[in-house]
């Protein structure tokens, strides 16, 4: 599966936008691990792909490198209160699912990847790091962009998206990055 098809299957699954962009072009801010930090969302220590289990910004960027290109994906979802952490929750978990969905269907074409997804993992109700015990399903584990301090502000600009999108609404981002050898041919835009 090259990339024209891989972007064209993401439309497919209801992505709004869907880019494939050099991971030499992300740019990584370690100051922005304060926000995980912070713990606002109550996962900080409690999840494992969560800090500072999932590792350092710069552990993080290195695996990021490790990969030539990404496909960076984005749906815009209007929202009756964008600060209704319910909703926002809500529309976050749509857009994980759809990733989900997507690299599944990636990977049944043999296209295996390191997905980052739009907020933490929530592939258990309550992560066994709570209970002591190892990752249940660390295949299903994924980190957030923010996990890795990726500028997603920037990464947005960088592919044309938008990322302030006004109007109660909201743009949720996610990314695939396919093993490097897995693509069978690279088209530049």
């Amino acid at each position: 599966m090259n990339e024209k098809q891989m972007k064209e299957l993401a439309r497919s699954e209801g992505f709004d936008n869907a880019e494939f962009l050099g991971t030499n072009q992300l740019q990584f801010d370690p100051t922005l691990r304060r926000y995980c930090e912070e713990n606002a969302c109550g996962n900080y220590g409690n999840n494992y792909a969560c800090p500072p289990s999932c590792g350092t910004p710069e552990q993080l960027e290195a695996v990021v490198r490790r990969h030539d290109r990404a496909l960076v994906l984005q749906t815009i979802q209007k929202l009756d209160d964008l600060t209704d952490p319910g909703q926002i929750r809500e529309a976050r978990g749509r857009h994980n699912e759809m990733t989900w969905r997507l690299t599944g269907r990636l990977e049944a074409e043999d296209v295996t990847g390191l997905r980052i997804m739009a907020g933490p993992c929530t592939a258990c109700a309550v992560c066994a790091i709570r209970e002591g015990a190892p990752c249940r399903f660390p295949e299903k584990k994924a980190s957030c962009l923010s996990a890795y301090c990726i500028c997603a502000e920037k990464m947005a600009r960088s592919c044309g998206m938008p990322y302030w999108c006004g109007d109660n609404t909201v743009a949720f981002f996610s990314m695939f990055l396919p093993d490097n050898g897995k693509l069978k041919e690279k088209e530049e835009k």
